[in-house]
């Protein structure tokens, strides 16, 4: 045995410091994905859905556009409650009440990549749209704030002697953009895959499109994401075929979040090829 290994071995040995490697998946949009789903409903054969799950970590954030920013304070046990819905006053603590695909996107990852580290970072605001407050060209908006947290989210990996592959991303918004055109919101969502990948450095990163809810008033929004999946390489279309609403044709209930989450992840795994 070298002196540089057998160093190597006592530092861990006395800090309890321990080098991982982490597969990093993205989540972002607005409400269905920040998520109303109600932990409360997890219940009966949902029930599983409402423990901590020890083996997937998630690093969270709302923004500051309706309220205070509340985060996870780093990467905590993936968990209902990681979810800022509106409200006034709004929620103070963190877990709360609601969730969102993330729940079982992260289950179904980490059931996947066997023996590996599935690490999420969620960064969602409801209420918020493509054209004016994700738009990568608007300043002080929120595409600026998510990269910030993803970035401050990596590095707080790599401040822990951690290494990572950025694996993929899930998007779940458009109904704030119902008024848009097909083409426009076509335009705008490729665009915004484009920078993503840009500035994250991750050229091809799998980028799944949620599909907003069929309410009969988003025909266009819900086009453009079927054409942005089928046109743009690496995208992929995650549907909304069966899923139901708790409230007036908006927010997915408890039992449709875990299943959109399902969905998300076999998509993902899908578009990773492997």
């Amino acid at each position: 045995m070298t002196r540089s290994i057998l160093a190597v071995m006592l530092f861990v040995v006395a800090t309890g410091a321990r080098a991982d490697h982490y597969e990093v998946f993205l989540v972002a949009g607005q409400s269905n994905c920040d998520g109303r789903g109600k932990a409360e409903e997890l219940t009966g054969p949902l029930a599983k859905w409402a423990k901590p799950q020890a083996d997937v970590r998630i690093a969270y954030s709302c923004s500051s556009q309706r309220g205070p920013v509340l985060t996870s304070n780093g990467f905590q046990p993936l968990q209902p409650g990681w979810s800022v819905p509106p409200g006034k006053p709004r929620i103070t603590t963190l877990p709360g009440k609601s969730f969102g695909p993330e729940v079982a996107f992260g289950r179904g990852l980490a059931d996947h990549f066997k023996g590996k580290n599935v690490t999420l970072i969620k960064y969602a605001e409801g209420g918020t749209s493509l054209a004016k407050d994700w738009n990568p060209d608007a300043k002080d908006k929120l595409y600026a704030a998510f990269l910030t947290f993803t970035r401050q989210s990596l590095k707080e990996l790599k401040d822990g002697k951690h290494t990572f592959d950025l694996r993929g991303m899930i998007w779940h918004q458009g109904e704030s953009d119902a008024g848009l055109t097909a083409e426009k919101y076509e335009a705008l969502l490729s665009q915004f895959i484009t920078r993503v990948r840009k500035d994250l450095e991750a050229p091809g990163l799998p980028f799944g499109v949620g599909e907003v809810y069929d309410n009969g008033k988003r025909d266009a929004v819900r086009a453009a994401q079927k054409s942005v999946a089928g046109k743009v390489p690496g995208a992929f279309f995650v549907s909304a075929a069966g899923l139901h609403t708790q409230d007036q044709g908006t927010h997915f209930d408890a039992a449709s979040q875990i299943t959109l989450g399902e969905r998300f992840a076999a998509g993902m795994v899908k578009a990773l090829g492997k």
